[in-house]
């Protein structure tokens, strides 16, 4: 479910955020894995945040016993040109199954420009 999308940056075609111009952005990504899996085992996921074909932060999330739901986030800024692309991708094969529902925890992928005068603040802190 996509709860905002301004401008219609983020595909949920292609899972794709595209930069609509030149500046400083901030992208944030949440995983969380389902302990109770169907196949006796235990929920694993590592996820990358790649920006122009660049590793630029990696999240892991694991459980090793029943009711041990995990969650993992991960932050970054990064200066992207207009058009650049920013996605999240599996490190590798994963184990369990994605948590994501209203009831316990949200599987997300944020991304938003960063305001020049936030920028110049923190220049300064």
């Amino acid at each position: 479910m996509t709860e905002t999308n301004t401008d219609g940056i983020y595909s949920t075609n292609t899972g794709i955020f595209k930069a609509p111009s030149t500046g400083m952005y901030a992208f944030t990504w949440t995983i969380c894995v389902d302990s109770f899996t169907d196949d006796d085992g235990y929920g694993e996921f590592g996820v990358e945040l790649v920006i122009d074909g660049k590793i630029c932060g990696k999240i892991h999330a694991d459980t090793e016993v029943r009711t041990d739901d995990q969650c993992s986030t991960g932050f970054v800024i990064k200066c992207m040109t207009e058009g650049g692309a920013a996605r999240l991708r599996n490190i590798y094969v994963h184990q369990g199954r994605l948590l994501s529902n209203e009831n316990r925890a949200r599987t997300t992928f944020t991304g938003w420009k960063l305001n020049k005068l936030i920028l110049y603040l923190a220049k300064y802190i």
